[in-house]
């Protein structure tokens, strides 16, 4: 126990940014079931089986996730990002006022838990944030409602294609915020920046892994661990708790926060969590591959019992709370078949031959009609010069 509470005060703080999804259509769907599956439960005198709901269930876990993230170290920094169908918001800390972003990335003490970490702001202004996203995306979704009754199905189904959280946009944010935290601590240098002690480590990579045979890649983390130690660095990660389904027009976003989180040393984890349902999707490949791009952690939490009375906080816990230097030593989950192929941006269906827009490369089982879906390029029909079939271009 020596050893162990040694090595963590000697180690380098930590920056966890949990991105969490509150889509009001997918949790309001999951209260519905919940409600209806505890109705039967009752009956027999049964506890409930979940699935889990967003204030009772996940934010509680949450709040537990955080608390027990800044007692691992006192200098430890925790940023909360909500995201909705239609916008994503930092949510903790907020912006002005006590305990705000600006005194948390200086490293102001103000928190029970430790120097940066708040828990009485936190509880409040995570439920704060969450109530005031919820609200503003439901006066939102009814609008659009209204001014889309009359409406052609075109439009309709483009409304359908953008169900979903906005994970890309909460991810952008969440590596924005990572960066500002390392400025700070990095002496005014962007963390993307390239030093030199950065740079001869990665010539000599290949070289290591000779030398250890091969083994370089499963110590990449201990390395990059010991490099932030040496520096006086953060060691950033990112969380996404996710329930909605995957937003196909958002996988180029995606894609693109996993290859600059990759080339940033930021660890990504994942964790889906499933409402059981029949018609309901069962894991995310968009998030699975953002995992697997940035060596993180997936987990589907399981349905039923495992969602509510407490579980969730301690699968939480046991799974995304050890930091990545460490992971190594422990048996957590592991992403053992990705699913990489193509999928459509509109359907969402994995698909072999697919249209290509030559703007934003977005990918179609079928030629939209008029515009690109993604961009709003028009499209334009083109034979190709053996008169044989037609490609999408747009102008």
């Amino acid at each position: 126990m020596s050893t162990m509470a040694s090595g963590s005060s000697s180690s380098a703080p930590n920056l966890l940014t949990l991105i969490l999804d509150i889509t009001p259509s997918t949790w309001g769907h999951r209260n519905l079931i919940r409600s209806a599956k505890d109705k039967a439960l009752a009956a027999k005198n049964k506890p409930s089986a979940g699935p889990a709901t967003l204030m009772d269930d996940v934010i509680t876990s949450i709040l537990a996730l955080g608390v027990s993230f800044s007692c691992l170290n006192r200098d430890n920094a925790l940023v909360v990002i909500a995201a909705t169908e239609y916008e994503a918001a930092v949510i903790y800390p907020r912006k002005g006022g006590e305990g705000c972003m600006e005194s948390v990335v200086m490293g102001g003490s103000s928190g029970e838990c430790g120097e940066r970490v708040d828990a009485g702001l936190m509880n409040d202004y995570v439920k704060l944030g969450v109530a005031e996203l919820v609200n503003r995306a439901a006066e939102r979704a009814e609008r659009l409602e209204s001014e889309q009754q009359g409406n052609d199905k075109e439009k309709k189904s483009q409304s359908t294609n953008n169900k979903g959280a906005a994970i890309a946009s909460a991810l952008s944010i969440a590596l924005c915020t990572i960066n500002r935290f390392m400025v700070a601590h990095h002496a005014g240098v962007s963390a993307l920046a390239d030093t030199s002690y950065t740079s001869q480590r990665k010539d000599d990579e290949g070289i290591l892994a000779l030398m250890g045979g091969g083994k370089s890649g499963s110590s990449k983390q201990q390395q990059q661990q010991a490099q932030n130690d040496s520096m006086g660095m953060l060691s950033s990660r990112a969380l996404i708790i996710q329930a909605s389904q995957d937003r196909t027009s958002d996988y180029n976003a995606l894609m693109n926060c996993a290859f600059a989180a990759n080339k940033s040393d930021i660890v990504i984890d994942g964790c889906f969590i499933p409402s059981g349902g029949k018609d309901d999707p069962k894991t995310s490949p968009f998030l699975e591959q953002i995992v697997d791009q940035t060596k993180g952690v997936y987990l589907t939490v399981p349905s039923g019992a495992a969602q509510v009375g407490g579980a969730l906080s301690e699968v939480l816990m046991s799974v995304f709370l050890p930091p990545p230097n460490i992971r190594s030593n422990m048996n957590l989950p592991k992403l053992n078949n990705v699913d990489f192929r193509a999928r459509c941006f509109e359907t969402g269906e994995s698909i072999d031959v697919a249209q290509i827009c030559n703007q934003c490369l977005s990918i179609f089982k079928a030629k939209p009609k008029d515009n690109c879906l993604t961009c709003g390029a028009k499209v334009k029909k083109r034979t190709s010069s053996t008169g044989g079939s037609k490609r999408l271009k747009v102008n």
